[in-house]
C-alpha cells in the first residue's frame, strides 16, 4: 500500500494513508503478505479471505503467535462475502488469471461495490502477449511428462537438453527454472491460467465501474526493458494511449501486469504537481545516465538504506529551480532511478549487540518460511541458515552467534551475511 498509494496519487487520486486504513486481501493464503503489513501499521485494520481452510487456520495461528491483533482471516467465497464496511485498499495478487471468468467478473464488481470513495484496488494478471511464447514450451513439457512420467522440473531438464542453445525457447526454459516448482505448479502448469490482453482487462474493469490508474510500480507503465529508441518509435507510430501500451507490452514480451484501479465516480485531480511530488519519500534505484539527474540520485543514495522525505533530500542539495527539480524527480520515478513511497522508512543498518528478529520473522524462521524485509520483499534461505536465524532471538551476543554459526553452518560467512540482513531491515 505504501507503493500503490504513490501510483494512485500520480494518477490523480489521493488515497487514505495506509497507516490509518482498512485493507482487504483476496486470496490471502497463509498470511505471509498480510501479517507483515499489519505489523507495519498497527492502527490500520486488515482482513484476509481465502477458500483454503488449512491456509486460513495457519494464518490465524501465526498472527496470534506473533501477537498481531489488527488482522483477521476468514474462510469465505468472494462471491458470498459481505464485509462490514468499505475498504481503502483491496489487494488481489495472483488471483485474477487463475480463476474462472465468473469469479473474475465477481472480483471487479466486488471492488467497485466495496471500495471507499478514494480507495484503490491492486489487481495483478497475466498478459496474453507475453504468454504466447510460453505455451509451446508448456505443451512440450506436458508431452514429455505424459511419455516419461516425472515432475515438471525433470521434464524441463530433458527439454533443455534437446533444445538448441540459441533457440528463443531457451530463455523461457531458464525463466521456468528460476520460478521453481512451487510457482510453476500454480502459474505455468496450474489448473487455470488465463492470460488476457490489457484492453480486455481495462474494458472489463470499466464495465464494472472501475478506472485504471496505472501500474503499481510507476517505472513499469512502459516496460523498463525497452530502449528509449524503441519507445520513441512506438510513440511516434501509435497515438492512442491504450494501443501504445499494448504495443509496448508486445515489444517487451511482457507476461504480467499489476494495476491500480479506483471507482469511476471519483473526481481525479491533476495527474501530478510539484506539491504532490514533494510529499513522497524516496530511495535510490538504478543509476541514471542523464548527468543532470546524477547529482540528485547520488544525494538520495547517500541516505541508504533509508527511504527519506524528498524535502530532506532538497535540504542537502545545492539550490535548484523547483520546477526543474520536481521534473527530474518525476522522470526518476517513471524511469526507475528513484523509488518512491508514501512514507519514510528508517532503521539502523548496523547490527545490534544481541540481534533479535521480531516474533513473526522468528516464527517464519522456525517454520522455514521466507522472511520479509523492511521493503516487504521476501527472502528464502538455505536450510542450515535457518538454524542460525532461529538463534537470533535476542539472547545471544554477536560473538556467541558467530561461534554458533561456525558450528552449525561453517560455510556461511557470518559477519557479511549479518550485515546484509541488517541492511535490509530484518531486525527493525
Amino acid at each position: 500500500p505504501a507503493v500503490s498509494a504513490v501510483a494512485a496519487r500520480m494518477g490523480g487520486l489521493k488515497t487514505p494513508h495506509p497507516a490509518k486504513a482498512r485493507v482487504l486481501e483476496i486470496g490471502c493464503c497463509s498470511g505471509q503478505n498480510l501479517i507483515p503489513l499489519a505489523m507495519r501499521w498497527p492502527d490500520s485494520e486488515f482482513t484476509g479471505i481465502d477458500l483454503a481452510e488449512t491456509s486460513i487456520r495457519e494464518a490465524s495461528a501465526r498472527a496470534a503467535a506473533a501477537g498481531v491483533s489488527n488482522v483477521r482471516f476468514e474462510i469465505v467465497d468472494l462471491r458470498d462475502y459481505q464485509p462490514d464496511g468499505p475498504f481503502d485498499f483491496i489487494i488481489a495478487h495472483g488471483f485474477f488469471s487463475w480463476v474462472p471468468d465468473e469469479v473474475k467478473a465477481a472480483l471487479l464488481v466486488f471492488c467497485r461495490k466495496n471500495l471507499s470513495p478514494s480507495g484503490i484496488a491492486t489487481i495483478s494478471f497475466n498478459l496474453e502477449c507475453g504468454w504466447a511464447a510460453r505455451y509451446p514450451v508448456i505443451q512440450k513439457v506436458r508431452a514429455i511428462q505424459q511419455a516419461r512420467g516425472g515432475d515438471v522440473l525433470s521434464a524441463l531438464e530433458i527439454l533443455r537438453f534437446v533444445t538448441e542453445p540459441d533457440s528463443p525457447e531457451m530463455a523461457v526454459i531458464d525463466d521456468m527454472f528460476a520460478k521453481g516448482a512451487a510457482i510453476l505448479a500454480f502459474d505455468d502448469f496450474g489448473p487455470v491460467n488465463d492470460p488476457w490482453p490489457l484492453d480486455r482487462f481495462a474494458q472489463a474493469a470499466a464495465n464494472a465501474g472501475l478506472r485504471w490508474l496505472g501500474e503499481t510500480d510507476p517505472s513499469e507503465n512502459i516496460p523498463s526493458v525497452l530502449s528509449d529508441e524503441v519507445v520513441d518509435e512506438l510513440a511516434e507510430a501509435i497515438k492512442d494511449p491504450l494501443a501504445f501500451q499494448m504495443a509496448a507490452d508486445a515489444a517487451a514480451g511482457r507476461t504480467f501486469r499489476s494495476g491500480v484501479l479506483c471507482r469511476n465516480d471519483v473526481l481525479l485531480e491533476e495527474p501530478i504537481s510539484m506539491g504532490m511530488v514533494l510529499e513522497f519519500s524516496v530511495r535510490a534505484g538504478t543509476e541514471p545516465k542523464d548527468p543532470d539527474a546524477l547529482e540528485i540520485w547520488r544525494t538520495i543514495a547517500s541516505f541508504a538504506p533509508a527511504c527519506v522525505p524528498l524535502r530532506e533530500v532538497m535540504q542537502v542539495l545545492p539550490e535548484r529551480d523547483l520546477r526543474e527539480f520536481t521534473g527530474l524527480v518525476f522522470d526518476g520515478m517513471m524511469n526507475g532511478w528513484i523509488l518512491p513511497r508514501i512514507e519514510p522508512v528508517k532503521y539502523d543498518p548496523q547490527p545490534a549487540a544481541s540481534p533479535r528478529l521480531d516474533p513473526f520473522r522468528l516464527l517464519c524462521a522456525r517454520e522455514r518460511l521466507p522472511l520479509v524485509d523492511s521493503w516487504h520483499k521476501p527472502c528464502l534461505f538455505p536450510e542450515k541458515h535457518y538454524t542460525v536465524l532461529v538463534a537470533m532471538d535476542g539472547t545471544r551476543s554477536l560473538a556467541e552467534l558467530a561461534a554458533f554459526s561456525k558450528q552449525q553452518c561453517p560455510e556461511l560467512a557470518f559477519e557479511p551475511w549479518l550485515r546484509h540482513l541488517t541492511g535490509r531491515g530484518m531486525f527493525s
